[in-house]
């Protein structure tokens, strides 16, 4: 009863202090007894099974992100989402968010569907080979298009030249170029073409607003008005210089408007029918006068307005 009534409690947990045999009797008994016994028992085998249910919960999240990732991707087998993976490349449908570079060796649309390309900012398309400078650059910017490269040459459906540029030459193939609007076509230098016409139904000006115009040929110039006339006006004088030919009229009616009269030096038969016929006359200094039919090309003496 002495020995009972020294020890309380658990025995893991006493209470007072046990006689020197009893605390070495039981002294193993009381380390164990501070775990469960399945615990004790066997733990190696409880560390495996604990690291298996690791790996299976592993796997399980790893199985479900991958099932979300393909879900919210939409891949399919030929391609994720938009992007089809066809025989020729990939093809996208809807709109793509290029981040930095495209580099592509074709771009087109599908067929009777637009392309459209957006930049918040400028629009690059650059053509160069790798470590070499730059061959030919085509930029799009917000108030206007750059171009930079030997040559800029537009072709049509045919193949056919329809606009060529480089620094030697500017060349228009085309049947006619035609200019709108209210300053029409404004040249500083030359002018060199085979034919200027105007569309039909409208007027053909070649005007000079504060300098002279020129019209210079190595043969000859033709002006010709096949359903109408031609009105040449000139605040001064209108000057006809041929250096080595003469000049030609050509007409079954020549009509020269507002001469003056010169007054007759003989006395002229009237005409039975009362119609009046005159002479052209010439002055010294070439200005053109009309006399009557049946008298002289001459002047008075004081008539000094006529051939000044």
């Amino acid at each position: 009863m002495g020995e009972s009534e020294g020890i309380h409690g658990w025995g893991c947990t006493p209470t007072g202090d046990p006689p020197p045999a009893a605390v070495a009797s039981n002294s193993t008994n009381s380390k164990v007894g501070c775990l469960p016994t399945w615990v004790t028992r066997g733990w190696r085998r409880n560390a495996l099974y604990a690291i298996i249910i690791f790996l299976m919960v592993l796997v399980f999240l790893n199985i479900a992100l991958t099932l979300w990732i393909i879900s919210s991707l939409k891949m399919t087998a030929k391609g994720i989402g938009p992007i089809t993976i066809v025989k020729d490349g990939i093809r996208l449908d809807g709109q793509a968010w290029i981040v930095d570079n495209l580099v592509a060796s074709t771009i087109s649309s599908q067929p009777g569907q637009p392309i459209t390309l957006h930049s918040p900012r400028n629009f690059t398309i650059l053509v160069s080979e790798p470590d070499q400078e730059e061959h030919a650059k085509f930029i799009i910017k917000r108030d206007g298009i750059e171009c930079d490269g030997k040559v800029f040459d537009i072709r049509d459906s045919k193949g056919g030249n329809v606009f060529y540029a480089s620094r030697e030459e500017v060349r228009l193939s085309t049947e006619t170029l035609l200019v709108e609007g209210p300053g029409g076509l404004a040249v500083r230098s030359a002018v060199q073409t085979p034919l200027i016409q105007a569309p039909p139904g409208s007027d053909l000006q070649l005007e000079s607003l504060t300098r002279r115009l020129d019209m210079r040929a190595p043969q000859s110039i033709y002006l010709e008005s096949r359903a109408g006339s031609i009105d040449i006006t000139s605040h001064s004088n209108i000057k006809l210089d041929s250096v080595v030919g003469a000049i030609k009229i050509d007409a079954p009616n020549i009509i020269i408007g507002n001469l003056k009269e010169a007054q007759a030096t003989e006395k002229s038969q009237k005409n039975l029918r009362g119609i009046k016929f005159y002479q052209l006359c010439a002055c010294t200094s070439g200005k053109l006068f009309l006399a009557a039919s049946d008298g002289t090309c001459a002047v008075q003496d004081n008539d000094v307005e006529l051939c000044r």
